[in-house]
Formats: structure tokens, sequence, C-alpha cells
């Protein structure tokens, strides 16, 4: 049983047990959920997207966020010119040996042979090998078949992937128009196209270490070229297959270094003498086989597992990967994250987020070694899609970010919130996550904004004490920086959906949302009650809990955006889902019907809900008045929360040890309502 330490001394702020050094050992490693747009609904999402619903939400996703057209010209200074590789080859000689099978083609498969050989006659130094995979799977990833047509390697490493192209038949499945405002076209097929192309380059990104992946789109007479990145993509015009410029664009490919094709190279392998790994492995808890890889940070090097999670579902954003590593200089066992983080006057890069935590004593969060940017600024570990737009002919407005490529070093925490095996652990550690918040909005001026399960840890101590954190501050947002520049911060609401406030999510009424500490306090309530419905015991069915979780948390994925269901509110309102759920631990209930009971007058009209009817004005009044205490009780308290946990936890009358085990429920696919 896990122990709470209160001091009866300061009610106005409950306070953990004194951190132990003595802390137990740390069991296997956890990856903090990658909370970035699609990757957020994609892991906590009851249900999972059709294929068609997800190559729609990769279209609707990165569009907006499509430079071009480009000239090929303009796109070739991507890459140096290619140098001192003897005689150039002859294009137009490959060229006019593809035209008639092209040209005879009745479908797709009657192109891909002559493509490839068209390709090797344009790239013949051998450092890249085509390779035709259409008929190869190259791997399942976020539900969608990756099975490009074309797929370029290094030398005849099947592993080390350069390039991954599409063909098509069919000029109506181009994604793009050269000559319309705004270059993308809106048809079923080329929504599509642009979808499977997109779930290509965010596999390839995913896959592997990188700053950036190029890929090419090719038609019967006309290829299209892109240059993927965290911040969007950079696509040519129409490329006729016999123009010269084509030609160079893969002279200067097969040329360019591995990092100038898009490969990550500060991660390499390990070189570590086999004795010294043994002893690595043991700690990060692999097999003595698992490859390892060097990654540095600053000054510092670090050893992690090679084998691990694939990255981001996104195709653009942060793409935030966590990892147990070890460090070769101080020889523990730490946290890892390496991201791409946005660069905005009013974020700060997250180690001094945290400097600025600690030096005004917020409590609860994890110690912080090291963080530094990765690379040269001039380098491809800052991204380029958006220098791009002024180089276009008919430039138009995008909301595009800069992300800089990042990595900070923290204290290894073995646990995340889903791991918490009993309802008042679980409640503990969230009490504790919430006093950080509280600590952080109120002392240093920061608000954390992504609350997530992924985002609160904990370690298990030998004493049987637990010691909760909020981690991940960097969508956090200092108050100080902000001011009149808060308009520069990402577009993007923060957080993960299935979390964000209510009032964050639904239509915009004419004027920007800006996030409060109090929609946090909302956000906790939200994540409890999920919590509460995947992992304790209560009275619904597979099928309904399913239904019920996709209708007031999930994205919906029949729609392209991202669209909360219209029962959230109600439910918030009237307590409904809870008294459908009849949760069987006691605890369990009465913390979430007492949040919901405050948070709940944030939506309130008491007017609207009564009219102006004689018979109701009692009622009308006693509703103003109980939102009004409320609501104070919500902007004055930033400790509301914690010491209302902290109530329901010491409160001997409540009993917390009925059903209190972990209850993991199986989802279903529910009916499909018309």
């Amino acid at each position: 049983m896990s122990q709470t330490s209160f001091d009866g001394n300061t009610p106005s702020r409950p306070v953990n047990p004194p951190r132990s050094q003595d802390d137990g050992p740390g069991p296997k490693t956890s990856f903090t959920p990658i909370l970035n747009h699609r990757a957020v609904s994609g892991e906590l999402n009851a249900i999972t997207e059709k294929l068609e619903s997800r190559l729609a939400g990769l279209h609707a996703e990165i569009s907006g966020r499509v430079v071009g057209p480009v000239d090929v010209e303009v796109f070739n200074e991507f890459l140096p010119p290619a140098q001192g590789i003897g005689t150039k080859p002859d294009g137009r000689a490959a060229y006019q040996v593809l035209a008639p099978v092209l040209k005879d083609a009745t479908n797709e498969q009657g192109m891909y042979k002559a493509l490839v050989e068209y390709l090797k006659e344009l790239c013949p130094s051998g450092n890249v090998n085509f390779c035709d995979k259409h008929d190869n799977v190259l791997r399942v990833f976020n539900g969608i078949d990756i099975k490009p047509d074309i797929v370029v390697y290094l030398n005849n490493d099947d592993a080390a992937i350069e390039a991954m192209f599409e063909v098509k038949y069919n000029d109506s499945d181009d994604p793009f128009d050269d000559q319309i405002y705004g270059f993308q076209r809106e048809s079923n097929d080329s929504k599509r196209t642009l979808g499977q192309i997109t779930s290509y380059a965010t596999y390839h990104q995913a896959r592997e270490f990188r700053t950036h992946a190029f890929s090419a789109l090719i038609f019967r007479s006309y290829v299209r070229l892109f240059r993927w990145d965290r911040s969007g993509v950079v696509a040519t015009r129409k490329i006729l297959l016999d123009n010269p410029s084509l030609f160079d664009f893969f002279d200067r490919f097969t040329s360019a270094t591995i990092a100038e094709r898009g490969r990550d190279c500060t991660v390499t392998a390990n070189n570590l003498p086999l004795s010294e790994m043994t002893g690595i492995r043991r700690l990060l808890e692999c097999n003595e086989e698992a490859p390892l890889l060097a990654i540095p940070v600053g000054d510092k090097n670090y050893i992690i597992l090679k084998d691990q999670p694939l990255g981001s579902a996104s195709p653009i954003g942060r793409s935030t990967r966590s990892f147990k590593a070890y460090c070769l200089q101080d020889k523990m066992v730490v946290f890892l994250k390496d991201s791409w983080r946005v660069v905005s006057p009013t974020l700060k890069p997250e180690h001094e987020i945290y400097a600025k935590l600690h030096e005004h004593n917020v409590a609860n969060i994890p110690r912080v070694y090291h963080g530094a940017d990765i690379g040269n600024v001039d380098s491809n570990h800052l991204t380029q899609t958006k220098l791009w737009l002024g180089k276009i002919a008919k430039p138009f407005e995008l909301a595009l970010q800069t992300h800089r490529h990042y990595r900070i070093v923290l204290e290894y925490l073995p646990f995340t919130l889903d791991e918490s095996e009993i309802p008042r652990e679980t409640i503990n550690i969230i009490r504790e996550a919430s006093i950080a918040y509280g600590d952080a909005a109120t002392k240093a001026r920061v608000l954390h904004r992504d609350i997530s399960n992924g985002n609160i840890m904990f370690r298990r101590k030998q004493d049987g004490t637990i010691q909760g954190y909020l981690v991940n501050w960097d969508l956090s947002l200092d108050l100080d920086l902000a001011g009149e520049k808060s308009t520069e911060v990402q577009p993007e609401r923060m957080g993960a959906w299935q979390f964000l406030a209510i009032r964050l999510l639904e239509p915009d009424q004419g004027k920007p949302l800006v996030q409060n500490r109090i929609d946090d306090d909302e956000s906790f309530y939200h994540l409890t009650l999920w919590m509460a419905l995947r992992y304790t015991v209560h009275a619904l069915p597979s099928g309904t809990l399913t239904r019920l979780l996709r209708d007031n948390f999930d994205a919906r994925p029949e729609t392209v955006q991202p669209f909360l269901a219209s029962a959230r509110r109600p439910n918030m309102k009237s307590g409904d889902l809870i008294e459908q759920a009849r949760f069987a631990n006691a605890g369990v209930e009465i913390v979430l019907q007492g949040l919901r009971y405050v948070l709940r007058e944030r939506y309130t009209n008491p007017a609207r809900e009564f009219g102006d009817l004689k018979v109701t004005a009692q009622e009308r009044n006693e509703a103003e008045v109980r939102k009004a205490v409320k609501t104070s009780m919500l902007e004055k308290d930033p400790y509301w929360l914690p010491n209302t946990l902290a109530d329901y936890l010491r409160d001997g009358e409540i009993d917390w040890s009925a059903n209190a085990g972990r209850f993991k429920h199986s989802l279903t696919k529910p009916f499909k309502f018309v």
C-alpha cells in the first residue's frame, strides 16, 4: 500500500515526503506517449481508424504545410552540386529507352521495371540502389501498409532506406496543380495520393534517426520531387522526365553524403569493448545480443538500445522519442529525450524551463542533467521548409513553424501513470503532479498545458512510498515571456485532444482561445475519468465502454479534422457517464463526482437554463450563486485540486480497499450507427 504524507501546519498546500536516495530498483523502461498531432489520438483513441480515415487524416495534417510549386532548379539547391564523379550520366539516352515503354504501358505495373532501369542509369555510381518493391509491404505503420513502388537503398543495405518513390498511371491522382492558387487539388483521388505519400514519408522519418527525407511521385510523363521535415514538405512543379535539371537532381542525390540525404549522423553505432557493453546492456535491461547506439548531448555521450519503438505517427511537429539511456561519463542510467522543439519567442528550450521551475522550488519535477540543441543553426538540424516559402513564384500564406533539433537528459523515472497498480495510488500520483502544476503556475508563472497519462510519471521507493512527477514541459508557456508575443506561439492548441478542457475543443467564438491555469485543472479531471474507465472495476460492458470512450474523449475517426463528440459537455454537466459506470471503488466514484461538481460550473448558464419564469427564479438564483462560488474558488486557489484530492485520500470514511486492484478493460469494435 502506498503512503501519503501531508503537512498539517500548511493547510493551503500539501507537501510530499522528502526525496530519498534509497529508491527502489528500476523496472523496465516506459516510453512517454508522443503527444503530437495524429500521434495523440492514435495512441489513446478507443477505436482504431479505418485505412481511408487514416489517409484522410494524414492528408488533412499535411495540408497547409506544403510549399510549392518550386522550380526543380531551385529545389536542387537542397543538395550540393556533384563533385568529382567523372562523366555525367546520359539522361536523354536513358529517357529515350524509357519513353516508349511508358507510352505503351496500360497500367501502373507496366511502368515499374523500366522506371527502375531509368533511375539506375541516372545514378550509375553504385552509391544507391533502386529496387522495385511494389509487391512488398515494408511494414504496417499506424494501420497503413507501407508499400512504396520503388525504394532507394544505401548501397545494398536493405536496412538503410534513402528515399521512397510512388508511381501513378493516371495524372488525375496527382495531389497538385501548378496553375491553381494554393497548389493542392481537392479531388478524392488527389487527397488519397497525398495521404499515401505522406504516410511513407512519416514512416521513413519514424523508422530511423533523420533530419529530413526525400521522395518522389512519378507519372507517365513527369515527376514531382519532395523534401520533408518536421515543419512540412517542399514540392516541385511538374518535371518532365527528359528535363536536364531532373538529371542534375539525381546526380546530386547520388553523390550527396548520407547526412545531406537526411540521415542524422550524430547517432552512431556503438564501438565500446564487449566487456563494457555487457554491463550496460544489463542496466538497460536488454539481452546480450541487443545492438546499441551512441547518441551525444552536449559534451557527454549516451548509450541507448537500437531496437526502440518507432517514432512519431505524424509527419510534422516535435517527433519526440524517449529512451532509457546510460551516460558513459557519469556512469548512470538516465532518461534521454530527442525531439524537434518549436522555435518561438514564447517557448524556451525545455532545460531552461526546468531551470526556472527548480529556481522557484517547484515540487515534483525531475532533475535535469543537460539539454542542448543539436548541430549548427545553419545545418539540417533546423527545419528548412518555411525558408522555401519565398522561393515559389506565387507565394501564399501558410502557418508554418520552424523546429530545432533538441535533446534533454533527466533523471530516470521508471513508471508512467498507466502503470499504477491501485486506484488510491493513481489518485495520489495525480495529486502530486497537480502540486507541480500549481507551484509552476503561481511561483514560476509557467503553465504546463499538456496534462496526459504519459506526462505524469512516478517512482516506487523501497519503503513503500511513491513519488509522482509532472514531466515534459516543452509545450509550457512562460507567462513572463508571453505578453504581446503570445500570438507567436504555435497555432495548434497544446496537449492531447483526449484531455484538453472542453472549451478549447469547441468552435471558436471569433477570437483566439488562450489556455489558462483552470484549463489544466479540468484536464486533470478528464485524465482521472479516462484512467478510471480504462483501469478500474466498473459496470460498463466492453462494447458500451468503447462507444462511451469514443464519444467523450476521442477525435472522431470518420472525420478529416479532429472532432470532439457532443456527449462530453453534457456528461460534464450531468455526471451521467459516471452514473452509468457505477465504479466499484468508492474512492474513485467520490473523487470523480467531487471534481466534476466544481468544474461543471465552467459550462453552466443559469439564465439560459432556467429562463425568466417566476417559478424557476429561486432555482436560477441558487444556481447563479453556486456558479459564482465555484468559479471564484477555481480562479483564486491554485491548489484547489491537490487539496481536494488530499482531503479524499485522508478521509477515513472513504473505503479505498474494495475492488482496489488494477483491471484493464478490453475494447471492442462497436457497431456502426447510421
